[in-house]
């Protein structure tokens, strides 16, 4: 007798072959680490819009998609690393969007108010 191999069940999107279990389970992860992320929160920072935390949340569901297939990993490591990205993940985008934001301003003002 010989015993069929069973793979896990698997979608091919975009181009990814993309394993259902851990895909999910990462989306999961960011969906929760994102709650979470909300609800801590100190005082006096701002609260992210409810617009935008969709936005973000769906951002980083997509690429725990990809990273989950990417990485072939597991359905509780991709849980793991969903909800890491999910609550750890704004303060990079924040500070990112914040010194590109300085430098534009930066740029426009030395364009339109040149030094003489």
């Amino acid at each position: 007798m010989v015993a069929a191999a069973v793979e896990p069940a698997a979608v091919a999107l975009l181009g990814l072959n993309v394993a259902i279990m851990p895909a999910l389970f990462g989306v999961s992860g960011v969906v929760l680490g994102r709650c979470i992320a909300q609800s801590v929160r100190r005082e006096g920072e701002e609260r992210v819009t409810s617009r935008t935390s969709i936005a973000l949340t769906a951002l980083f569901g997509m690429a725990m998609v990809a990273i989950s297939a990417y990485m072939q990993l597991t359905p509780f490591h991709a849980l793991g690393v969903g909800a890491a990205a999910g609550f750890i993940g704004l303060g990079p985008l924040e500070f990112i969007a914040e010194q590109f934001s300085e430098r534009l301003r930066g740029a426009i003002d030395g364009f339109f108010n040149p030094r003489k």
